[in-house]
């Protein structure tokens, strides 16, 4: 060994199993979670006894009611049940934390994410424990079981906060992604408010058989049992057959093809004109909706109101019929295409107006002709526009029933021309037989979701999405 040489010092490796101030508050606030779930078990029985005194509660954070001497027991909300299942989690998460011998980035996000799941026990829960206390004529009170749920609220978030802060001081490629998610932090929780939320609601509700009939009753889940009634129904098929011709058919001929037409016409006339045109175009989508169906309505009726058989008589033809039980699918598609067809124009004469005018002025000296231009250079410029456009519009039909609604009811005659959603709308807020069916008709709207979703991840494969986000290839010279 040479002279020179000298001992390399060695960094001490960390210990992996030492408890930081992160894991030990995470911890507490998971095992306060769990136990605050299932002190008033311990209190309904313990009875009089120490575990019944130490508990001291009437109406608590899980799932029984104790009222002293007239015991009752009750299945309480579901949100209750989010309480020990945060907990659990947690405890899970610290106890992988605990062998690596920190808590990571993702631990931190992970323990505030799952810290509001007591949140949404104690609003459910609350409620619950409000009404049932309701019907025996007394107050809520004793509410331990609850606080101690809102202080492990308060410790799994503090954990996660401190997780944060701690990496955020640490690291500043950290500091700069923290920016960016707190930049996108509403929008997440207006679409965690107003979507996600709502779509396990859903869900929730449609395991259950809430109708109006037994509204004051407590829920009584049956499973997928109205899943299993949506399928058997003898006229599902029909009602899916009904959807797929009602979406497939509008979204190609108006709201993505008769679109897309306007926008290249007007993309090539005089500018002027191009706005006139556009603006007669939008008047269908300002319009109130009941005044534009009336209108429909009027182009359709018997002689001598009907304007379309004005015309007919016009030209000699005796045969002069209510339109709309002859052709009850053409006026509903051109209805609601018009509508449509108006979004589509706006989207792609943007998209053709921002595509720089320098490819067209050079495809034109080489002699391209304005096909060649359009398919060349325009349709394939338009590919984030015809995503958007055609996972939107589609979306949009698959929950649309209004125009039909007003204009054909369904009919003319037993399911002519009623879709999807709005069969949805007619089983949960429709009178059948005195009694409107909430969970039957959330079955038929949660799978109206589903199949919305499955479609959305089946458009960004066949535009190849994963492209469409690329950071442009730049030669380094």
């Amino acid at each position: 060994m040479s002279s020179n040489s000298q001992p390399v010092a060695t960094q001490p490796s960390p210990n992996p199993r030492r408890f930081y101030p992160n894991h030990l508050v995470a911890a507490i606030g998971a095992v306060v979670a769990i136990v605050g779930f299932f002190l008033p078990w311990l209190g309904f029985y313990g009875g009089s006894g120490l575990v019944g005194v130490l508990s001291g509660i009437r109406i608590g954070a899980g799932p029984v009611v104790n009222l002293g001497a007239d015991t009752v027991v009750f299945r309480g909300s579901v949100t209750s049940y989010l309480a020990p299942l945060a907990g659990v989690i947690v405890l899970g998460m610290v106890g992988f934390a605990f062998r690596r011998g920190n808590l990571k980035q993702r631990d931190g996000f992970g323990l505030v994410a799952v810290g509001l799941l007591p949140l949404l026990y104690l609003w459910g829960q609350y409620g619950t424990a409000q009404r049932d206390a309701g019907k025996v004529g007394i107050d809520i009170q004793y509410m331990y079981g609850m606080y101690l749920v809102f202080l492990a609220l308060l410790a799994v978030a503090t954990a996660g906060i401190m997780n944060i802060r701690s990496l955020s001081r640490e690291d500043a490629s950290f500091h700069n992604t923290l920016g960016a998610y707190s930049f996108m932090a509403p929008g997440s929780l207006l679409v965690t408010i107003f979507y996600f939320i709502p779509v396990i609601l859903l869900l929730i509700l449609s395991l259950t058989d809430l109708a109006s009939s037994n509204f004051g009753d407590p829920w009584t889940f049956i499973g997928f049992e109205n899943f299993r009634r949506m399928f058997n129904d003898k006229f599902f098929p029909k009602i899916l057959g009904n959807t797929i011709f009602y979406v497939v058919t509008t979204l190609i001929f108006f709201n993505v093809g008769l679109g897309l037409v306007l926008a290249l016409l007007t993309a090539h006339i005089n500018r002027r004109t191009s706005f006139i045109f556009r603006l007669i175009w939008l008047l269908p989508r300002i319009t109130p909706s009941v005044v534009y169906i009336v209108m429909w309505q009027r182009f359709t009726q018997v002689p001598p109101y009907g304007i379309i058989n004005q015309f007919v008589g016009w030209m000699g033809i005796e045969h002069q019929p209510y339109w709309l039980n002859e052709a009850p699918w053409l006026f509903v598609i051109m209805s609601n295409g018009f509508v449509g067809a108006s979004f589509g124009m706006i989207i792609f004469t943007s998209a053709i107006e921002a595509i720089p005018k320098d490819f067209f002025v050079a495809a034109k000296v080489d002699g391209a002709s304005t096909w060649q231009v359009i398919r060349d250079i325009t349709l394939p410029l338009l590919r984030w526009p015809l995503l958007f456009v055609t996972t939107y519009q589609t979306l949009s039909l698959l929950v649309s029933f209004e125009y039909i609604l007003l204009l054909t009811e369904g009919g003319p005659g037993l399911f002519t021309t009623e879709v999807w959603a709005l069969t949805a709308y007619k089983r949960a807020l429709f009178t059948y037989f005195g009694s409107n069916q909430w969970a039957y008709g959330a079955a038929w709207g949660f799978v109206l979701v589903v199949i919305g979703a499955v479609l959305s991840v089946i458009y960004l494969r066949v535009f190849q999405f994963d492209e469409l986000v690329q950071e442009p290839k730049i030669d380094v010279l």
